[in-house]
């Protein structure tokens, strides 16, 4: 049976269900991307805070440290891998470079090494880039003009540690979304010495 336009255009039944499915969708949208997020600045945090914590483990070595997965800077990486938890290390998600860093002369600023595969084969080389990290401003750590024009401090030295992390979006299954963030810690060795890398400091 037909029933009249006017009947059919008041009719009011089922709107809240056409509702709900138009506002539900948008909702979970919302709920996603807060939650991602929330995990993006939790994730950017932790990676800050793990940068800093192995540079200052590493400063405290005062007899040395050994590179490599199984030396000593291993067992660091092994730490902050623990450190990041509860977002998953594994060697192609979390990296880190640490270098030592000495100023030798006035405006002789070198690296006196660097180990990039503690944590996997493949770290990003540090290279020259060390010694800008600690030179250049807000850092400036080892300043190679001082007050009223005068050099640096000869034989100042720190240690620089890089963290990487690549963060999966939850989102991976509809569209692949990696970002990946970066952190620097730096700390000053507690024998004012440089601290040596005796094995595999490459």
């Amino acid at each position: 049976m037909w029933r009249s336009p006017n009947k059919l255009f008041g009719d009011t039944r089922g709107v809240a269900s056409l509702e709900l499915a138009i506002v539900i969708p948008i909702m979970l949208m919302l709920l996603i991307g807060v939650y991602q997020l929330t995990q993006l600045v939790r994730v950017n945090a932790r990676l800050s805070r793990t940068a800093v914590s192995v540079a200052d483990l590493v400063a405290q070595q005062s007899n040395g440290v050994t590179g490599g997965q199984s030396g000593s800077l291993g067992n660091f990486c092994a730490a902050a891998g623990l450190m990041m938890g509860p977002f998953p290390t594994t060697s192609t998600t979390f990296m880190l470079s640490i270098a030592s860093v000495t100023n030798y002369s006035p405006s002789n600023i070198q690296v006196d090494w660097e180990v990039d595969t503690a944590c996997s084969n493949t770290g990003t080389h540090l290279g020259a880039n060390a010694v800008t990290l600690v030179t250049s401003p807000p850092v400036n750590l080892l300043s190679t003009s001082g007050p009223s024009g005068s050099t640096g401090i000869a034989g100042d030295t720190v240690i620089v540690v890089q963290a990487s992390y690549q963060y999966t979006s939850l989102l991976k299954f509809v569209a692949p979304a990696l970002t990946t963030l970066t952190k620097t810690g730096f700390a000053r060795p507690r024998a004012d010495a440089v601290v040596p890398c005796t094995a595999s400091c490459t």
